[in-house]
C-alpha cells in the first residue's frame, strides 16, 4: 500500500482530473490519497490570522478545509472511496482519507498550524502498513537532486512537523507535475516510485 499526498495547490490545476485518472490505473498498489486544503485552507488561516480564533480551532478546521477538496476530488472521479478509517482500505480503487474524525482526537498530532496535510499524510504512513509515501507538490523536481528532509521543510516545500510523525519509517518520495508525464509513459509501479526524488531523513 502506497500514501500519495496530492498538494492543496493542486486543486485549482487544470490536470487535476488527468493525474487522478492516471492514478486509478495503479489501484493493484492500494493507493490511499491524502490531499491538502488549498485555498480552503488558506481562507481559514485568514480568518484565524484576522480574528481571536484558537490555533487548536484553526487546525481542525484546516482538517475539515481538506475535506472539502476530497469531496470536490471524488466529484471529479466517481470511483474514489471516502474513508475516515485507517484500516480495511478498499482493494482495487482509490482511497482518499478524510482526517477530522481520527486526528482531532489524537492526542500525539500535534494542533498548530506547522502540521499541515503533509504531517496528516505522514501521520497515516506511520501508522499503517504502507511501503511509502510520496508528496506530489506543484513544484517541478526534474533538475533536483535528491533532497534532505530539513532542506524541504527550511524552504518551505514541506511543512515543520513532518519528521515528528516518521516513527522511524524513511521511504519518503517528492515530485512535482512531472508525475503526469511519468504515469503515462510507465506501466510499472515500482520503475515509477524508482524515478522520483527520494527525500533524506
Amino acid at each position: 500500500m502506497w500514501i500519495v499526498k496530492i498538494g492543496g495547490s493542486w486543486v485549482k490545476n487544470s490536470k487535476l482530473t488527468i493525474l487522478v485518472n492516471l492514478l486509478q490505473k495503479f489501484i493493484d498498489q492500494k493507493i490511499v490519497l491524502v490531499v491538502g486544503g488549498g485555498v480552503f485552507a488558506d481562507l481559514v488561516r485568514s480568518v484565524h490570522n484576522s480574528n481571536k480564533m484558537s490555533e487548536y480551532t484553526g487546525h481542525i478546521l484546516a482538517m475539515k478545509a481538506t475535506e472539502i477538496f476530497a469531496y470536490y476530488l471524488k466529484s471529479l472521479n466517481k470511483k474514489i472511496i471516502l474513508t475516515t478509517k485507517t484500516t480495511s482500505f478498499v482493494n482495487k480503487n482509490l482511497n482518499l482519507w478524510l482526517p477530522t474524525e481520527r486526528l482531532s482526537h489524537e492526542k500525539k498530532f500535534e494542533k498548530s498550524w506547522e502540521s499541515t496535510s503533509d504531517s496528516i499524510a505522514t501521520w497515516l504512513y506511520s501508522n499503517t502498513k504502507s511501503d511509502g509515501l510520496i508528496f506530489i507538490k506543484s513544484l517541478n523536481f526534474i533538475e533536483r537532486n535528491n533532497s534532505t528532509l530539513s532542506e524541504l521543510q527550511k524552504n518551505k516545500i514541506l511543512d515543520l512537523n513532518v519528521g515528528k510523525y516518521l516513527n522511524k519509517k524513511k521511504n519518503l518520495k517528492i515530485v512535482g507535475p512531472e508525475i503526469i508525464d511519468l504515469l503515462q509513459e510507465f506501466s510499472d509501479w515500482r520503475l515509477i516510485v524508482s524515478k522520483l526524488e527520494e527525500i533524506i531523513i
